[in-house]
């Protein structure tokens, strides 16, 4: 073959491989089924910074690298509440840190879960899959192999950021206008102050402390906080009688029972009805709506036990006690938790399985995880265990509670 013919050969090659790269979408990056490696390049004395100063916001420029391609001075911080580690830092990634037109795959930013508080290392990305399957807003997510500067940083969950990008993907389009320009808020949770939806009087700044706006954020105080307010007094004000009329006018109520359901379902204690109040949500008001949705978020304290109460602070909460004192909504609640059980019947155990089975060398060799890889294994025999105690639980308690005929292998007590 000439020379002439290599270099056409060659050309050829580099251009179908170049295709392939620029083809490549944010649909493969949280692809699942793969474990994905990703790179991180940047000088080793702010990594060192950031290590050092973990519980500190600031900073620092990175190169990242995915399946071939990279894209340059990008924005890492460290991140988490009771995550947050000087080992094995949970990180956030800004694509558009320093160049505000900068994205990824269409992405703008992402979050590297560290896992330091789920030994199993799935309960994040199954509880996440479950929510989709069930119809709730909520991030895409994966598992990765970290590499800062070419060394491997440990096993982390690749989440995708709950920011305009996510509300275009999950609520789509009217027309040729993408349904992303509403407002935003991630919930914050304040330390030593739960808060169950009491209503907080009309002053904005109790609401602006715990909704965090995300987008139109130079809008008005009125125009942002002031529908929370507003949802806030109606919730505590409405009796039983109108309260589906008027408070679901701003807040899609059915949409909001499936979410608590399933939350329950996943055995979640510090999620909405949480242990010590509402935490882990966004909150989103739809674009050219006065209607609010919930968005599913931090997930890894799920799966607590099998054995959860389906009642689990349910009157605790003023939104989920007025609205389960609504008929239809208390029936509602039951049937999404038979539903939850229908689904995960024949699909959460082997999804456990797959991903156990996809981690497990990438969490044996990650030796900066804050737990054993013998507490790992007994984490791992409890999340198998849980599906199939769960489903069973779930629909013995509800068989109590309508007085139906018990399924098979409840306990005695449990339905007639």
């Amino acid at each position: 073959m000439t020379l002439l013919g290599r270099c056409l050969i060659a050309a050829a090659l580099v251009a179908t491989t170049a295709g392939r790269v620029t083809a490549q979408s944010s649909d493969e990056f949280f692809n699942s089924d793969t474990l994905q490696r990703l790179e991180l390049w940047m000088n080793s004395s702010d990594w060192s910074k950031l290590k050092a100063a973990f519980q500190e916001n600031t900073y620092y420029p990175a190169d990242v690298t995915w399946n071939g391609q990279t894209v340059r001075n990008v924005g890492i911080r460290s991140r988490g509440l009771g995550s947050r580690s000087g080992t094995k830092p949970g990180l956030r990634v800004d694509f558009d840190r320093y160049s505000t037109s900068q994205t990824f795959l269409g992405l703008k930013s992402l979050v590297l879960d560290n896992l330091t508080q789920d030994h199993s290392g799935v309960r994040e990305t199954v509880a996440m899959r479950f929510f989709a399957r069930m119809g709730i807003p909520a991030p895409r997510e994966t598992h990765t192999r970290l590499y800062v500067n070419g060394t491997y940083a440990g096993l982390y969950a690749l989440v995708e950021s709950v920011d305009k990008t996510m509300m275009g993907r999950v609520f789509g389009s009217i027309g040729e206008d993408v349904q992303n320009d509403g407002y935003l808020f991630e919930y914050n949770y304040v330390i030593g102050s739960p808060w169950r939806f009491e209503y907080s009087g009309a002053d904005l700044a109790a609401y602006k402390l715990r909704f965090d706006i995300k987008t139109n954020d130079r809008k008005g105080d009125a125009t942002i906080w002031g529908p929370i307010e507003e949802l806030t007094r109606l919730v505590n004000d409405t009796a039983s009688a109108s309260f589906e009329g008027t408070v679901g006018a701003a807040l899609d109520l059915p949409a909001f029972v499936r979410y608590v359901a399933v939350q329950n379902f996943i055995a979640q204690n510090d999620g909405f009805n949480g242990y010590d109040g509402m935490n882990n949500f966004y909150f989103y008001r739809l674009e050219n709506s006065t209607r609010h949705v919930f968005i599913a978020w931090d997930e890894d304290n799920a799966f607590l036990s099998p054995d959860y109460p389906i009642t689990t602070r349910l009157d605790d909460n003023v939104l989920t006690r007025k609205t389960l004192q609504v008929p239809g909504f208390s029936s509602q609640y039951l049937n999404v938790l038979l539903e939850a059980s229908s689904s995960a019947s024949d699909w959460m155990q082997a999804e456990t399985e797959r991903q156990l089975s996809m981690i497990a060398a990438a969490m044996q060799e990650d030796t900066l995880k804050p737990y054993s890889n013998a507490e790992h294994a007994a984490a791992r025999d409890t999340m198998l265990a849980f599906a199939p105690a769960r489903i069973s639980f779930v629909q013995c308690e509800v068989a109590k509670t309508v007085a139906t005929p018990r399924p098979a292998g409840c306990p005695a007590s449990a339905g007639q």
